[in-house]
């Protein structure tokens, strides 16, 4: 991603020397940010398989860290968060490997530290589902706008609540609408729960 912004920096400075209209600048630099939305699968794609590839060719330890956790491989995935520069990166893969390992209490003091937003109101909503804390539970799901969240808080409580089959139909009735990561998450929840391993 470094390396595409700094592209287009160099592109502009280029193209300014050169005094190019500022149409075709325009143009051209929507050309480049379709070709890389194109080229990433985890912004658009529709095939789970070939985004699990390219998290898995991927050198960003960030991708790194979530192939090895959509695949259950902890100990590497903690290892590869080691080299996560990213503040926010870092801090939601850490929040992600506590939520796995039920460290509520250590995941609810990283999410104190953190700013309000659809992804804290989310970990919190889980974590209250998982604890049984129904007031708790509302109270944070009223913040969060996202159908995509709110969707994905359904299938754990109907995961919690022991209803694994209506769990797997929620996420059949979702994965024809999604596309990129939020397709790959669902997709593999559903793999989980199917293996029970959820």
């Amino acid at each position: 991603m470094i390396w595409f912004l700094l592209l287009v920096f160099i592109f502009a400075l280029v193209m300014g020397y050169f005094q190019v209209p500022i149409w075709i600048m325009y143009g051209v630099l929507a050309v480049m940010i379709i070709f890389f939305l194109i080229r990433n699968p985890l912004v658009f794609g529709k095939d789970p398989e070939k985004m699990m590839a390219y998290l898995k060719k991927s050198k960003a330890p960030h991708l790194q860290f979530l192939y090895h956790f959509l695949h259950k491989d902890l100990s590497v995935a903690e290892h590869a968060m080691g080299n996560i520069r990213s503040k926010k990166a870092k801090q939601s893969s850490e929040l992600m490997l506590l939520r796995e390992r039920k460290e509520y209490g250590k995941a609810k003091d990283l999410l104190a530290k953190m700013s309000g937003h659809k992804t804290k109101w989310y970990t919190l909503s889980d974590i209250a589902i998982q604890e049984e804390d129904t007031d708790s539970n509302k109270q944070y799901k009223e913040k969060i706008n996202d159908t995509f969240l709110l969707n994905m808080l359904e299938v754990d409580q109907a995961v919690f609540d022991g209803k694994k089959e209506e769990a797997v139909a929620l996420l059949e009735k979702m994965i024809p609408k999604l596309r990129g990561y939020k397709l790959l998450t669902a997709v593999q929840v559903r793999k989980q729960i199917l293996e029970g391993k959820v």
